[in-house]
């Protein structure tokens, strides 16, 4: 074989060798991409419920333990939206001792609440969607749809996907001496990048065990003990009392 002809082959290889590694870094760059774009939406999702709960504990003192009664309060229930007071405890009467709640008991003062619909406090337009991962594996492993009631412009049936995972229990912080209602709610990833790459798939859960990032163990962490591991987007921690419903993003 002459020289020229090595040449041209071993040209050729480099062509091919630098042609693959662009086509790799563009399915990457493009993996990293939709995750990202589909990981938005899925927070977005979990922000949602994050903000029904918070208005759900100012109304009852606690949080909400299941997904179903969680949208039934945002559809039917009230929530306070002010409270208004009337009157002022006049200087004799603070240098008396007396206080806010003794005037209102004794009429001096007058506090009137105004209550509005927990779906207009929180301006969630579809409360149904919140049970499901807008992105990904559809739920029940086939695609389904669901009347948008309360989308007045658009009342059009939507589709939706996986399940989002709720569950709460008491826990005794060390810390405070006190019993605490926790609450968390998750998304699979294996239901909102589901249709990606699987090697990659496969790829970013060996790292994001590595680094123990929206990670969990089930044995411990999954609600019927299954063993294994869970990887996924969560906003609150069961096992975790000094998480305050952030996110495992964040």
């Amino acid at each position: 074989m002459n020289k020229k002809v090595i040449n041209c082959i071993l040209a050729a290889l480099v062509v091919g060798l630098c042609f693959a590694c662009y086509v790799s870094i563009h399915s990457d760059i493009e993996f990293d991409e939709k995750k990202s774009a589909r990981e938005k939406e899925v927070i977005a999702r979990l922000m949602q419920i994050r903000d029904a709960e918070e208005q759900y504990k100012m109304t009852f003192g606690y949080y909400c333990g299941t997904i179903d009664s969680l949208i039934d309060y945002i559809k039917n229930g009230k929530t306070v939206d002010k409270v208004i007071k009337d009157g002022e405890l006049t200087d004799d009467q603070l240098e008396a001792g007396m206080t806010e709640r003794e005037a209102v008991r004794l009429g001096l003062i007058r506090r009137d609440t105004v209550w509005m619909t927990a779906a207009e406090k929180l301006n969630i337009p579809n409360p149904d969607s919140l049970k499901y991962v807008p992105v990904g594996r559809p739920a029940d492993g086939s695609f389904f749809t669901v009347k948008a009631e309360y989308d007045t412009e658009h009342p059009i049936d939507t589709v939706y996907y996986g399940i989002i995972q709720l569950r709460k229990k008491d826990q005794f912080n060390m810390k405070s001496n006190e019993w605490e209602n926790l609450v968390e709610f998750r998304a699979r990833l294996d239901d909102y990048l589901d249709g990606m790459s699987e090697k990659k798939v496969r790829n970013l859960k060996a790292d994001l065990k590595k680094l123990h990032k929206n990670h969990a163990e089930l044995m411990f962490d999954n609600e019927d003990d299954t063993e294994g591991e869970w990887y996924g987007l969560r906003i609150g921690d069961l096992a975790d009392p000094s998480n305050k419903m952030a996110g495992n993003w964040e």
